[in-house]
């Protein structure tokens, strides 16, 4: 019997060799997921805007650093692949015949997928670098990460 643990799930999920119609669906499902981790940290970013100030500019420059710049390469691949998958899973829940083209129609989607994110996720890549680059040209670095007591009134 499998485990009902998270890695349970996810070991039996690998294991269970649903070929790409089950590594879609995974992959939808984590993409899900991590958009719906980035609208939470938005969130409350945002709303420190209003409550405290002086946290929101600190968040702000927390999300300079080059971890949060992979991060939305990260959640921009994620948005991109979900709403193409999405639009797959639309398409044939409107005509049922279609899935005997299951496999072709995951491969549309992963080359649509690459086709978009490939350009984008260079810009955003080198976007991030030259950031650095001209941090580094003032002295400074982009890997220091800044800490709440600096923004906070003594």
């Amino acid at each position: 019997m499998a485990s009902l643990s998270l890695v349970g799930t996810i070991r039996e999920s690998i294991r269970y060799r649903g070929r790409s119609g089950q590594y879609s669906w995974m992959a939808h499902r984590l993409a899900g997921l991590g958009i719906l981790a980035f609208l939470v940290i938005h969130v409350w970013e945002t709303a420190l805007a209003f409550y405290k100030p002086e946290l929101y500019m600190w968040a702000i420059d927390v999300f300079k650093h080059p971890l949060f710049g992979l991060g939305e390469i990260a959640i921009m691949a994620a948005i991109l692949f979900h709403a193409f998958n999405g639009i797959r899973i639309s398409l044939l829940d409107f005509k049922p015949e279609w899935w005997l083209h299951q496999k072709r129609s995951v491969n549309i989607v992963w080359a649509l997928f690459l086709i978009v994110f490939i350009p984008i996720g260079a810009y955003m890549l080198f976007t991030m670098a030259s950031h650095c680059g001209e941090l580094a040209a003032a002295g400074e670095t982009c890997l220091r990460f800044p800490l709440p007591s600096d923004y906070m009134a003594p």
